[in-house]
């Protein structure tokens, strides 16, 4: 709620300050006085108008500050936070902007950009000037006042929540589509790989085939030194290892029969024998190895000649090859991973998606009964505001998937039926959009801690459409704050407050001035507003007025 607003050298106004409450305020005043000026500092101090041009012949700047009562559970204290910015019961928004177009923006004091001020202003406030369009008549909002009139924030919390899932499910999505590798360039992996595994390579094979190789290429050399050993071994009678250890043997068992301590010699010459025969046993593997033929050396050399090639290709060795195979390994196990992972991505996705657009689709159908049943309501409220032939739809159409659900909204109009429908702040006059505007606020409730401001409301209206205007107010301003300039004596009877801008001229310098006026002077000023005279029929007529705006409260 806003509860006070200071301006100063703000166009003709040198300075003002007033205080607001909750319920129905009307701002009254000669034409020209300066009341839509004094309004407009509301939306300025937020960002949202007042250019250089404002500034007054008073000083080199203007200075408008606002103070507004909000709970300290607020969610706008949470955003304010980034700013250093702690709860409070009471918010302060200052904003100084100096003749060559520099501003300077204060939320309890402390200096912060205008976007951080402008954020604010859909949480405080909803103003409707000659020069502004309603925050109401925007897509967004709209939607959200449709869906606060047809009682529809569960189902539209629950269409923002599979949104957000759906949201949540894409992106974690389209991230594996990103960051996974082209198809093309796995499968010349895979190939590679798959051609790499066949040559069976091991960490150990090259020394090992460069032993069979030289073993293979001394082939006859080592055929014949074999020869050469197994006749030492295992040669001429006589001649061989073996005869002549049986002849030693013999020897000794003479020898034993003789003495018996000999039989130490009988053992070592057994000893002896059995190494012999080891010999023989190894030398005749080891022979038969020689005895492959061309055929291996070959099948050898063409296997060196493989290796050889690897080594060229991949310019490593063996193990550095096998070490890049495994490499290798581990990009396609991944890949066939990230496929699995982007089918299950993608499936989660589109489920995501069916969920989201059943319960989208079941809003926009609910939405749509309730938009031809508010069209009805408004358009017959705004008859009894002098626009008898006026039409107002709220029309809905098929937008892109949001949080909001796949409709976009706006109000259309035509002050007849014989006109074409078009948007409502493209063709209705800023009276014309008050009105409606305050016909949707009074149907809806709309948000009880948003100061509502009227500009130009009941501007031309007759006497019965300017009662309706001011009960409409005074019914509004029992659920909230609501401000309007008023020109109607029978709207601003209504008012619960009432503050009047009059326009002096000092020293050839215009200026306007404000203040609060109650009892006599509140009925001097209905009065005035009511014959341009203050004599005594008109004083009865106002007291009348002011009588009844009291009966009704």
């Amino acid at each position: 709620m806003l509860s006070a607003l200071r301006v100063e050298n703000f166009g003709i106004i040198q300075q003002a300050e007033i205080s607001l409450t909750a319920g129905f305020t009307a701002v009254t005043g000669e034409s020209g006085a300066g009341k839509s000026l004094l309004l407009t500092a509301v939306p300025a101090v937020l960002g949202l108008a007042g250019t250089a041009d404002h500034v007054g012949p008073f000083a080199g700047s203007f200075r408008l500050r606002a103070a507004f009562s909000v709970a300290s559970s607020h969610p706008l204290w949470t955003a304010l936070r980034q700013w250093g910015i702690e709860e409070d019961d009471v918010l302060i928004v200052q904003r100084d902007m100096s003749r060559e177009g520099r501003s300077i923006y204060r939320i309890q004091g402390q200096i912060v950009p205008r976007q951080a001020v402008r954020d604010l202003a859909t949480e405080l406030i909803d103003y409707s000037g000659q020069h502004h369009a309603l925050r109401l008549f925007e897509p967004t909002t709209l939607l959200t006042w449709l869906d606060h009139y047809a009682q529809l924030n569960d189902l539209r919390d629950a269409v923002e929540a599979a949104y957000q899932q759906w949201r949540t499910a894409k992106t974690a999505w389209q991230e594996l589509l990103q960051g996974s590798a082209k198809a093309e360039v796995m499968a010349e992996k895979a190939q590679e790989y798959a051609s790499l595994k066949a040559l069976g390579l091991s960490v150990d094979e090259e020394s090992q085939l460069t032993k069979d190789l030289g073993r293979l290429r001394s082939r006859q050399q080592l055929l014949e030194g074999s020869q050469a050993l197994s006749q030492i071994v295992d040669g001429a009678e006589g001649t061989s290892i073996i005869a002549q250890l049986d002849q030693a043997r013999r020897q000794v068992e003479g020898l034993v029969r003789l003495d018996p301590s000999a039989v130490t010699m009988e053992g070592l010459i057994q000893q002896a024998q059995d190494v012999i025969d080891e010999l023989r046993l190894a030398l005749s593997e080891w022979a038969s190895g020689l005895e492959q033929g061309p055929d291996r050396l070959e099948e050898l050399e063409a296997r060196a000649n493989d290796l050889a090639r690897v080594k060229r290709r991949y310019g490593m060795t063996i193990p550095e090859v096998l070490q890049y195979m495994q490499a290798l390994h581990r990009d396609l196990q991944g890949w066939e991973n990230l496929e699995w992972d982007l089918r299950v991505a993608e499936r989660q996705a589109m489920e995501a998606e069916e969920a989201y657009r059943k319960v989208a689709e079941e809003l926009s159908r609910i939405r749509k009964e309730a938009a031809l049943s508010v069209s009805r309501r408004v358009s017959d409220l705004v008859h009894e505001m002098e626009m008898p032939h006026a039409v107002v739809t709220l029309r809905l159409e098929a937008s892109e998937p949001s949080a909001t659900g796949l409709d976009r909204a706006s109000v259309v109009f035509a002050s007849s039926a014989q006109q074409e429908l078009r948007l409502a702040n493209k063709v209705a006059s800023g009276g014309e959009l008050a009105r409606i505007a305050l016909a949707m606020a009074v149907l809806s409730g709309g948000r009880t801690d948003v100061t509502l401001i009227f500009d130009e409301l009941d501007a031309g209206l007759g006497g019965e459409s300017a009662a309706r205007v001011g009960s409409l107010l005074q019914q509004l301003g029992k659920d909230h704050q609501v401000v309007a300039i008023s020109h109607q004596p029978s709207v601003a009877a209504r008012a619960a407050d009432q503050w009047v801008v009059a326009r002096t001229a000092e020293d050839t310098i215009v200026r306007a001035l404000v203040k609060r006026v109650q009892g006599v002077e509140r009925e001097r000023e209905i009065a005035r507003m009511l014959s341009g005279q203050v004599d005594s029929v008109a004083m009865g007529h106002a007291r009348h007025l002011l009588g009844e705006g009291e009966e009704v409260d």
